[in-house]
């Protein structure tokens, strides 16, 4: 190995380094954050914690009630319900543009791109007014079913797909298989890595996601957590706001992120070869 790649080398691990110490930085600071006192979080913010303690936890856990805890459930079962479901109609969405032929297709899967260039809050206001007479408002299945028509993981899922080759599908007609026992036995296994990929990306939006239940739902009982936490540091003293309590409601909404990924990482890992397979 000469000496200028050696160089170049080093220089990427420098690189590599310097960006997760910038990225590991302030999720470090936010888990010390939680376990520290106000008064130690304000005289010691970046420090590491002289006294930990795990009250602030407990107070976030009693906050208004117990209402943290009941938007966490809330927010968990909306994300992995509509998730889930998101990426299965998805996949026999992508499956269907990918390997069937029929009148249309090409028309109605460039519609589809077009409604991508639209912003939500252009379709807000429509969209209210629809679910309003539907009389679905303040309830959980305006959080799920209209995320499931996602035209973003069906166009992942279908760039995948479509580099599939016919061949697998020939043969397991041949052999007798029918349409749904090709799509479920054959075209899913071998698509997991833009499954578990689209999985993970979905569940971080449909988790993060602010506006959409914020207009559709105005009980705090059927809120997820994501619209009740910003209101721990709406304290009605706004000089003193309990920072560590907000810093240990930041700590919970990270680990269903992190549960996810460790999950599905292989699968995500993997996506990177997407497109690779070919016939």
């Amino acid at each position: 190995m000469t000496r200028s790649i050696r160089a170049q080398k080093w220089g990427i691990y420098g690189c590599l380094w310097v960006m997760v110490v910038i990225s590991l930085y302030p999720v470090v600071v936010m888990l010390m954050g939680s376990v520290k006192t106000y008064g130690e979080l304000t005289s010691n913010p970046l420090g590491w914690p002289l006294h930990p303690t795990l009250k602030n936890f407990t107070a976030l856990f009693h906050y208004n009630g117990g209402l943290i805890v009941r938007t966490y459930i809330n927010g968990i079962v909306i994300a992995v319900v509509s998730t889930t479901l998101t990426v299965f109609v998805s996949a026999m969405a992508g499956y269907a543009f990918a390997k069937y032929k029929f009148k249309g297709s090409k028309i109605l899967f460039t519609a589809l791109l077009v409604t991508m260039m639209v912003p939500q809050q252009l379709e807000l206001p429509s969209l209210y007014l629809l679910f309003a007479k539907l009389h679905w408002l303040n309830t959980f299945q305006v959080q799920i079913v209209p995320i499931i028509a996602s035209v973003f993981t069906m166009f992942m899922i279908r760039q995948f797909m479509f580099n599939i080759p016919d061949s697998l599908i020939e043969a397991s007609r041949l052999d007798g298989a029918g349409h749904w026992y090709t799509f479920t036995r054959i075209i899913l296994p071998i698509s997991r890595p833009v499954l578990g990929a689209m999985f993970i990306l979905t569940f971080l939006s449909v988790w993060n996601s602010y506006l959409w239940p914020l207009t559709m739902v105005d009980s705090p009982t059927k809120m997820p957590i994501m619209v009740i936490l910003p209101t721990l540091n709406s304290s009605a003293n706004q000089f003193f706001i309990e920072w560590p309590t907000v810093m240990a409601g930041c700590v919970i909404v990270t680990v269903p992120l992190m549960l996810v990924f460790l999950i599905f990482q292989k699968q995500f890992m993997n996506s990177v070869t997407i497109g690779a397979v070919k016939e």
